[in-house]
């Protein structure tokens, strides 16, 4: 008798939570199969009725990581549209950071996805165009155009990458302050404009 398909779904989704946690503290290369499934706790034969690949895998948890994301939380909170300062702050926060929620991919996958196949490049180009929309707009309007939104979606993503390198807690916050300080210069800037 086979699986009834909610549970073939419980299954994927347990491997692809799984996969973008080890992922995200280990990077891709670090990452084999067998821990992935040992971490979801499932046979290691199960992978294959769900992925083809570590690839595919790592594809799929590109776009999974997406829905616990920090804005993930955020917007099905909200009515839709968030307030600029929200969306920074929440972002550029210590627990994204820490990892205590679940990461955006952005942040957590940037290193690996340069030395992947096309898919995972593409899967992280489609999420990176998600934030853009996100900042145009559901930021109220204050994110005026696309190149802003570029601009502003490096200045997140990179302050949270080179706070996860860093080792000194106060330059941490220091580092993430300063990305904020300057996301609300920038705001200030493009409005004024």
């Amino acid at each position: 008798m086979p699986w009834p398909t909610t549970k073939k779904q419980e299954t994927r989704k347990k491997i692809l939570k799984s996969a973008v946690r080890l992922f995200a503290n280990k990077g891709f290369h670090n990452v084999s199969l067998g821990e992935v499934m040992r971490d979801a706790k499932l046979t290691h034969g199960a992978f294959y009725a769900h992925f083809s690949s570590k690839q595919e895998l790592y594809k799929e948890a590109v776009y999974a990581a997406t829905e616990d994301s920090p804005l993930a939380g955020i917007l099905r909170e909200s009515d839709g549209n968030l307030s600029f300062e929200k969306i920074v702050k929440t972002y550029l926060c210590e627990e994204h950071v820490e990892q205590k929620v679940s990461p955006c991919p952005l942040a957590a996958f940037a290193t690996d996805v340069s030395s992947l196949d096309g898919d995972a490049k593409n899967a992280y180009s489609h999420v990176f165009e998600g934030l853009l929309e996100i900042l145009q707009t559901r930021s109220g309007g204050e994110i005026p155009d696309r190149k802003s939104a570029m601009s502003l979606a490096a200045l997140m993503i990179g302050g949270v990458v080179v706070s996860r390198a860093l080792k000194d807690e106060d330059v941490i916050h220091e580092l993430l302050e300063a990305c904020i300080t300057k996301a609300a210069l920038f705001k200030a800037t493009n409005l004024s404009e």
